[in-house]
């Protein structure tokens, strides 16, 4: 069932296990957060190198956008209960190339240490979750930050993917399957995560760790959900534009895609919305905190939903 990924990703995993491993190696902020040393050139200039790699590009194309199935069941029925799916309405996009895979707490440590900023998933309930391939789980704004930070870097147009590329890239460049699998079917433990494999591996899998869909891009409802640029409104595929939508101009919560806690609610139709995302607040850290073992540290400026994961798209084509 795995994939490996590209050998080139061994120095970001190395420099991520190198920093989880040794405290020394790490700052101790005054809040009782913890960062990572800045890293070397080499190390971001591998980043970009590792990006670029795995940016599947998609051609231009049209497709049905929304829930179809009343036009392909019997009973006339759709596939999905909830209006924000419908109605079904004609989308053009431009080519675009989109990530592989979600980001990994690999690649974001990288960010967050260059940004001087402190890592993401410290609480101690989510240290089972620090793994090099799993994916970060943020809020909105991490998201989009990291991939504008990936744009300055490289001086390619990286962005959070629209909506209409979500679901486009998802469907395997715009095809009719209704999960965003292999096959278009959710078979959980053969082309995505069973409950039992995610709970044994502390909630999140590893990236790459199923098959990829027809387009060649993985894990796009293995167990998480990834944010998407668009604000959120409910009525707005009614009055979606056909050519490259981008979502409404404001709003006060955004669009996150995928997964949402159960297998029929990673169909590649559905959509979500949530607030920022972001955890407020404090965690308890025990017996960590220079001489007092039970300060509360507060959650990091990216702090969000483990699950809810994101990758970066191309927006034009190179």
């Amino acid at each position: 069932m795995r994939t490996v990924l590209a050998s080139s990703t061994l120095l970001l995993n190395l420099l991520f296990a190198a920093n989880i491993a040794s405290a020394d190696q790490a700052e101790q902020m005054p809040d009782g957060n913890w960062r990572d040393p800045a890293p070397s050139a080499e190390a971001i200039k591998q980043l970009l190198a590792d990006t670029k790699k795995n940016m599947v590009p998609l051609p231009a194309g049209t497709f049905d956008m929304g829930d179809w199935g009343a036009e392909v069941n019997g009973s006339g029925l759709p596939f999905d209960g909830s209006s924000d799916s419908k109605p079904v309405h004609k989308v053009t996009l431009s080519a675009f190339s989109i990530g592989k895979y979600p980001i990994t707490m690999a690649e974001f440590d990288i960010f967050t240490a260059a940004q001087r900023l402190p890592r993401i998933a410290q609480s101690d309930v989510e240290q089972k979750r620090r793994k090099p391939r799993n994916p970060a789980g943020v809020n909105w704004q991490g998201a989009k930050d990291y991939c504008t930070w990936l744009a300055k870097q490289s001086g390619e147009p990286y962005d959070l993917p629209t909506e209409a590329q979500w679901e486009y890239a998802a469907r395997g460049a715009g095809k009719r399957n209704l999960y965003p699998t292999n096959n278009g079917e959710s078979q959980p433990g053969v082309n995505l995560a069973s409950y039992e494999q995610r709970k044994s591996l502390g909630g999140l899998v590893e990236v790459g760790s199923f098959p990829p869909n027809p387009a060649g891009l993985h894990d796009f409802s293995n167990g998480i959900s990834e944010w998407v640029r668009d604000w959120y409104d409910a009525g707005y595929y009614a009055n979606s534009p056909v050519q490259d939508p981008a979502g409404p101009a404001k709003g006060s919560v955004h669009v996150y895609r995928g997964f949402a806690g159960s297998y029929s609610s990673a169909m590649s139709i559905k959509r979500w919305s949530r607030n920022n995302g972001d955890q407020h607040g404090t965690w308890t850290s025990f017996g960590k905190n220079k001489g007092d073992p039970d300060r509360e540290v507060p959650y990091g400026k990216y702090a969000g939903v483990a699950g809810t994961a994101f990758r970066c798209a191309l927006h034009t084509t190179h």
